[in-house]
């Protein structure tokens, strides 16, 4: 007998109220790692591809989600891609309210699964899904390996 079947009123469950810290901290990997060198160090955006079947991936991936084979090819993105999906946002992370609203999206690159969701560098009247973007990366030495130096993608 399963634990749902032994227990079918929900105020038998024992509860204690309060509150449980809980900090996680999350590494970027072996890809991450090597994707944000990479940016950092020469500014370039990289993908994998799986040398089995051709699926190439961004952000990268070390296992194809398609045949399961272990990726060790890097190949570099195009700077130029589409907008997949646009929002405006008018709150920070912070919960505090912004400025002026930004213009966020999914950015999709030719031939690569996967995206990055980040910054676009248009008024937020003209983010729409099938823009054109490119990136735009923070001048070489101000760079320090994170998502954030790429300052956004601008038409």
């Amino acid at each position: 007998m399963t634990f749902t079947e032994r227990t079918t009123d929900a105020r038998s469950f024992r509860h204690w109220p309060g509150n449980v810290e809980a900090d996680y901290i999350y590494t970027s990997g072996i890809a991450g790692e090597r994707f944000f060198r990479e940016l950092r160090d020469h500014g370039r955006l990289m993908g994998t591809r799986c040398s089995e079947c051709g699926t190439q991936w961004v952000p990268p991936k070390l296992f194809c989600e398609e045949c399961f084979k272990e990726v060790h090819d890097w190949v570099e993105l195009p700077r130029e891609g589409t907008v997949g999906a646009a929002c405006i946002v008018g709150v920070a992370l912070d919960g505090s309210r912004l400025s002026a609203p930004e213009a966020w999206g999914l950015v999709r690159f030719a031939g690569f699964r996967g995206g990055f969701v980040h910054r676009l560098l248009v008024t937020p009247d003209r983010a729409r899904a099938g823009l054109r973007v490119r990136a735009v990366l923070k001048p070489e030495g101000t760079r320090t390996g994170a998502i954030t130096d790429i300052r956004g993608f601008s038409p």
